[in-house]
């Protein structure tokens, strides 16, 4: 009863934490990111900024991916944001210069302590919550983070031109303190490791490594792909034709783009509210992995379809509840892929599995959304056609990965979760 209850008191410290330093991060590159257009007029300047925000997750991994050894995570949580922190303070200095260079170098660093943190959290879940819990702890924490994302997204759009840059970072270097104090009170409650001898396998090694793990266990393979599927197809598309699309197809204005992102942001706490409420009751992982494989498949279609109806139709009030809905589905299948990942990863291997696949995620992401801008270019603004064929494109790889996983898991994964 302790440890439960423990645990349940290290959730509401620890998404607490992650909700405010997330919301604090976020609102900084929303705020910046419409200051440097307004001030430079540079939409390449400003996609740049944008665009860097994806390589840190790429940086970490090329260093090191395998987070679960060393440090206790609880305390490598607080220690971060305490550096987050202490890295966000210099840009003070350069937030009212005519260059941005600066500021864009100082977050990109940032960025990779962020997103050690981002790993380490989710590998900090199977030592703060009870084991029994691990899954559906780890996918409310993920929920936390999605809230101060889309708490950041509504704040942005009401506050850029409103409010001082100075207090903004100043704003941002406070919420990683206070999300410092609040992991700083939790306690782990499941045993941690001895650390193994300090090594750093080369990259190659991890790479295969990751390999391994996906095709040890066809189920790991499956949720794993899920992240870096969903982020690239849609999260990858969608954030291109948000600015776009209203005012291209719909013939709206600047109110409709503003309106597009909370109504993202709103779906996407939706999405990963939702599966943390069905990860409670249903407790997906721990049945046979058959249900997860014709859940996903289910979903995917519906999402696809819901995207292709979004950008169909000529009705706005249309456009924007399948858009809305989309996102919804989508975040619950990524959030599906998280899940999993959590519950079937090898033990010591859970940290380098997660940044492996979010940081393919990211690097896939960012190239799809170039590729979107040309292919727009291409296909005359012809949004059916393309969101069509990526649609179309996603659902043969999620047919294959959901086929694959039927393939029975090895002995050696046997202990990460249930049988398939």
């Amino acid at each position: 009863m302790f440890e439960l209850n423990r645990g349940r008191l290290n959730l509401l410290l620890a998404t607490a934490a992650f909700t405010i330093s997330s919301a604090g991060s976020v609102l900084l590159h929303i705020v910046l990111a419409m200051a440097i257009y307004a001030r430079t007029g540079s939409g390449l300047m400003t996609s740049l900024f944008v665009s860097l925000q994806w390589v840190p997750a790429l940086l970490v991994v090329l260093v090191r991916s395998d987070w679960d050894h060393g440090m206790d995570p609880r305390v490598r949580w607080y220690l971060l944001d305490l550096l987050a922190a202490a890295l966000t303070l210099p840009i003070l200095f350069f937030v009212e210069a005519s260059g941005y260079l600066p500021v864009v170098l100082l977050l990109l660093v940032r960025g990779i302590v962020d997103h050690v943190n981002r790993i380490n959290k989710t590998v900090a879940a199977r030592a703060l919550f009870p084991k029994e819990k691990a899954t559906h702890y780890a996918s409310f924490l993920q929920t936390g983070y999605h809230l101060g994302i889309g708490i950041a997204a509504i704040a942005g759009i009401f506050l850029a031109g409103r409010i001082d840059l100075h207090a903004v970072v100043l704003l941002d270097a406070l919420t990683f303190v206070v999300a410092a104090a609040l992991v700083y009170f939790t306690r782990c409650v499941e045993p941690i490791e001895p650390a193994p001898p300090a090594r750093r396998p080369p990259l190659a090694h991890r790479i295969a490594d990751y390999r391994d793990a996906l095709a040890g266990d066809r189920r790991l393979f499956v949720c794993a792909i899920l992240m870096p599927l969903t982020a690239t197809f849609f999260q990858g598309s969608y954030s291109v034709l948000q600015p776009i699309f209203p005012v291209q197809k719909l013939g709206l204005g600047a109110a409709a783009v503003s309106a597009s992102y909370v109504l993202a942001s709103l779906a996407i706490i939706a999405g990963s509210a939702s599966f943390s409420y069905f990860c409670k009751k249903r407790q997906p992982f721990d049945q046979p992995f058959l249900q997860t494989r014709v859940l996903v498949g289910a979903l995917s279609l519906l999402a696809a379809g819901l995207y292709v109806g979004a950008v169909w139709t000529d009705s706005a009030l249309a456009s924007a509840a399948a858009y809305t809905l989309m996102i919804v589905v989508f975040e619950f299948i990524w959030m599906t892929g998280y899940g999993g990942t959590v519950a079937y990863a090898p033990k010591g291997q859970l940290g380098s599995v997660f940044g492996i696949s979010f940081a393919i995620g990211c690097f896939l992401a960012s190239v799809l959304a170039a590729a979107v801008g040309m292919l727009l270019d291409y296909l005359g603004n012809d949004f059916l056609r393309l969101v069509g064929l990526l649609m179309l494109l996603f659902l043969t790889i999620v047919g294959y990965a959901v086929a694959a996983g039927d393939k029975p898991a090895v002995p050696a994964c046997s202990d990460s979760g249930p049988p398939a």
